[in-house]
């Protein structure tokens, strides 16, 4: 009798504990098209430009703190995590979730499989950080099966968050170095890792093509002191940004 009826309390106890960590959506919106152009007042193109195909906005409430959740969903891992580069700066904890992560002062940031995901409390409460965790893995996968396939030759680098940069065009490119949009101009490539020197105002990078005439044309703008390595279907460079004559800053945009 004893035993059922200690059986029976820990029974009850279940329900409340489920409902305390459960989700409430207080509002969503899903994005597909040219839907995405509105939502995101004109920054859409940098997101298209690595193919976001769908974006599913929510307002929440978990554990009682609010948060915004933004999925979008990408071709590849690489893709996400190109457009999830564009957007973490000084992480106060990074890629310790088992996928790609950074979490700043009112925001984690995540990539997981093709999906890059932008959790929002506005609060900034110490309650809302220590739970963000668990609302995350109420949709994301965080066992690292999916993370994007980084080159061998940047593996020092890990953890990747705030480090390395992914492009996949001009838009991106040219966001962060006018003299690495120049040597790409006219070139084919696939994909671009960026790895920037802030103080030095200095960059390596490292270029994926599908042809190799694209290197040989790419060699030619390079001067061949600044090849560090290269292959049939890649060139790993490093390079310098100019002062600008009519800005006091370098060609870093970040």
């Amino acid at each position: 009798m004893k035993h059922f009826i200690r059986w029976a309390g820990f029974l009850l106890l279940i329900p409340a504990f489920l409902v305390a960590q459960e989700v409430e959506v207080k509002r969503e919106r899903v994005f597909t098209g040219s839907g995405l152009y509105g939502f995101m007042n004109g920054g859409a193109e940098q997101f298209l430009e690595y193919g976001v195909s769908k974006l599913t906005a929510r307002d929440v409430v978990y554990d009682g703190q609010e948060y915004t959740i933004e999925i979008y969903e990408m071709p590849t891992p690489e893709d996400a995590f190109g457009i999830y580069s564009l957007h973490v700066f000084r992480c106060q904890r990074a890629d310790t979730l088992g996928c790609i992560d950074c979490l700043s002062p009112y925001q984690l940031q995540v990539v997981a499989g093709n999906k890059y995901v932008s959790v929002v409390f506005p609060s900034g409460s110490a309650a809302a950080k220590n739970k963000v965790d668990g609302l995350i893995r109420q949709y994301l996968p965080m066992d690292g099966k999916d993370n994007p396939e980084f080159p061998a030759l940047l593996k020092e680098l890990s953890p990747w968050s705030g480090k390395l940069k992914f492009f996949r065009g001009p838009i991106g490119i040219s966001g962060v170095s006018t003299s690495l949009m120049h040597y790409l101009e006219e070139i084919a490539y696939t994909g671009v890792w960026f790895i920037a020197d802030k103080p030095s105002k200095s960059y390596r990078a490292l270029v994926c093509v599908k042809e190799e005439k694209e290197l040989e044309k790419l060699k030619e703008k390079v001067p061949a002191s600044d090849i560090i390595q290269s292959g049939n279907d890649f060139i790993y460079i490093r390079g310098n940004e100019k002062e600008s004559e009519e800005e006091d800053h370098g060609g870093f945009g970040f």
